[in-house]
């Protein structure tokens, strides 16, 4: 395989391929087994290399005394112990501003300029990639609860009920939480989310739940699940199953929460950028689409187009918090 294609595979695991790359990434990966097996070595070497990655907040201070930095040193040289002084956030403005021509000030400004333009970026990106990490701890705790559920149920995981108040995807916060699986609402809650900016925010027990009725229902089915998306199931001759593990490493279990009102149910959260998957093997991995281009599943609708239950066993649909697992139609 080339080192192009080899590329493009690593920038689609990554989130980096513009739109006209991933849809060729994604017309190939379709079409091409080794391909497919390709993405798939590349991906276990990458999940290699996550025991030794560590995310650091960066510094106070550090875009300020990088541009002031640069500032300064396109305009005159400077010592090392000038330098280190004028990485300090101390440090007063420079002596020479008053000394210097008029085209010197405008390279000098066109520097500093360009700085500001490399090192925001930059740290937008290393907050973007903690939120992110954050949200995956979160998933792989929750991935561990609902094993922990299935252990003790069979070797099924919370099961969405087809009828009644509590027949919604995020139902399966009050199961863990009323089992002892789960101890915080904050666990349900990722950090790039909307959610994330309310402090209110609780799992309703299913009393309340039972209880409701309304809008007053229809908010609690919104928020009970959280940030999060769960697995809705699927129909095997007509009749509504529950999902068991197999930990299967290509089938949904959990995702960040899809919107309805975005192209292809694309989450909210990572603003939009893509969604953190828990699949029901325990690995979390960061996909830009909705869809699992390797294994030719759409995570967000069942096999015939639907955000209800799958069509057969291994068809995963990851529903919203307030999504019923079976659509009814009044004739």
């Amino acid at each position: 395989m080339t080192h192009s294609a080899q590329s493009h595979l690593l920038g689609h695991l990554l989130g980096t391929l513009d739109d006209s790359e991933q849809r060729s990434v994604d017309a190939r990966l379709k079409n091409d087994p080794q391909y497919r097996r390709e993405l798939v070595e590349i991906r276990r070497c990458l999940e290699m290399l996550e025991p030794a990655k560590e995310d650091f907040d960066p510094p106070d201070g550090l875009a300020d005394g990088t541009c002031r930095f640069v500032f300064s040193q396109a305009a005159t040289p400077l010592s090392a112990s000038r330098v280190r002084n004028s990485m300090s956030r101390d440090c007063a403005p420079p002596s020479w501003i008053r000394r210097i021509g008029w085209l010197d000030a405008v390279m000098a400004v066109g520097v500093f300029f360009a700085a500001v333009m490399l090192t925001i970026p930059a740290l937008q990106h290393s907050r973007f990639k903690a939120r992110v990490t954050a949200c995956q701890n979160n998933l792989r705790q929750l991935g561990l609860a609902l094993t922990q559920y299935s252990d003790k149920n069979q070797g099924y995981f919370p099961s969405v009920p087809t009828e009644g108040n509590a027949a919604v995807a995020g139902i399966y916060a009050p199961v863990l939480l009323r089992d002892g699986f789960l101890t915080e609402a904050s666990q349900v809650v990722c950090a790039d989310s909307p959610l994330a900016r309310r402090e209110d925010h609780r799992i309703a027990s299913f009393a309340e739940i039972q209880a409701a009725a309304g809008e007053k229902l229809a908010e609690l089915r919104r928020r009970i699940g959280g940030s999060y998306g769960y697995c809705l199931g699927h129909m095997r001759g007509g009749t509504y199953q529950g999902t068991r593990n197999l930990r299967r490493e290509n089938f949904a279990l959990m995702a960040d929460a899809p919107s309805a009102d975005r192209p292809r149910c694309q989450t909210v959260n990572h603003s939009g950028r893509g969604q953190n998957v828990l699949f029901e093997d325990g690995r979390v991995w960061f996909l830009p689409t909705p869809e699992s281009s390797d294994f030719g599943d759409d995570f967000f609708h069942n096999d015939a187009g639907m955000i209800a239950a799958g069509v057969h066993p291994n068809d995963s649909v990851i529903g919203s918090s307030d999504s019923p697992p079976i659509i009814y139609v009044n004739r």
